[in-house]
């Protein structure tokens, strides 16, 4: 890996700064890097002040890339047009580079890339299914009772009753089954769904307490819980099977799910657009080719920025 880290720089490219930063922010982004990939990284950022504000740009573009003015045809924009726009950059301080940049917390016991399912024991008699970007760690309770955070991501447990102690820790909420359950807990960003598959779940958060039967989910955020309410079982869990169902669900939230399970980012651009209802399913091996595809039947045009950031706009 480290040869092939080096190998980019032998020949650098006219753009050789940016060129850098963006082999750097893919490799990053990937989650495949190793130590020494890590340790390159850091010496190159450490090089020259030139190499982190590149790096910072990139960062910038991907996390605010919808607040650009995009009035022009973005199939006239290329890579280093993006690149010497003039953008903004905001201090990330040397510790703190990994865990904003990376999709999977650094220091997690079990995680899974983009675009992996993962299978996992986590102790004995409780099975775990990581979905894209999706990582864990054990954790212990005030009682010494053993569990898992979720620190971001989706998972499906299989709980077969022999650890009456086990929980599932998520943006404050603790979801306890009812000795054997199945269970998917999903967290991203601010909020995130429990949906009980089999067998009865308890979820607390704060003071608050519900419980949830089989065939219901319930949403949750920081600090506030939903109400328990039915689900459709076989389009929320389709995950586990391959595929990602869509059933009349806003265009924005279909690109929110699609960028969690492949390379690059998807911007959708006016809000009539983001609310336009999408129905169809995606082959979880094969979403590169939904997006074209999606663009002739919704009549929207897509424009592909390089290989990660991708803008839908109204035909």
């Amino acid at each position: 890996m480290m040869e092939r880290s080096n190998a980019i720089f032998e020949n650098p490219p006219a753009d050789d700064v940016s060129e850098q930063a963006i082999y750097w922010f893919a490799l990053l982004l990937d989650g495949a890097e190793t130590d020494q990939d890590r340790q390159a990284f850091a010496r190159w950022i450490e090089a020259d002040e030139t190499h982190r504000q590149a790096f910072l740009d990139i960062e910038r573009l991907w996390a605010g890339t919808s607040s650009l003015d995009m009035s022009e045809p973005a199939r006239t924009l290329g890579r280093r047009a993006f690149l010497g726009a003039g953008l903004a950059v905001g201090l990330v301080g040397a510790a703190g580079w990994y865990g904003r940049i990376i999709p999977h917390h650094p220091f997690a016991d079990f995680a899974a890339s983009r675009g992996e399912r993962r299978n996992i024991t986590v102790m004995p008699g409780i099975q775990a299914e990581l979905a894209s970007q999706t990582s864990l760690s054990l954790v212990q309770n005030q009682f010494g009772q053993t569990g898992l955070a979720l620190h971001e991501g989706e998972v499906f447990i299989e709980h077969d009753g022999r650890q009456p102690g086990f929980f599932v820790q998520a943006a404050g909420l603790v979801t306890r089954p009812r000795e054997a359950a199945r269970f998917d807990i999903s967290h991203y960003d601010a909020g995130g769904d429990v949906i009980a598959a089999n067998g009865s779940l308890d979820v607390t958060l704060n003071a608050g307490h519900h419980s949830i039967l089989p065939g219901q989910a319930m949403s949750f955020a920081p600090g506030d819980m939903g109400m328990p309410r039915p689900v459709d079982l076989a389009v929320r869990l389709a995950w586990r099977q391959g595929k990602l169902v869509f059933v009349g669900d806003p265009l924005a939230h279909v690109a929110t799910v699609l960028q969690r399970w492949q390379p690059g980012k998807i911007i959708v651009l006016g809000e009539q657009l983001k609310k336009r209802p999408v129905t169809l399913v995606v082959n979880l091996d094969r979403t590169a080719d939904i997006l074209p595809l999606m663009g002739k039947a919704l009549n929207v045009e897509v424009d592909q920025i390089g290989r990660y950031l991708t803008i839908l706009r109204a035909a």
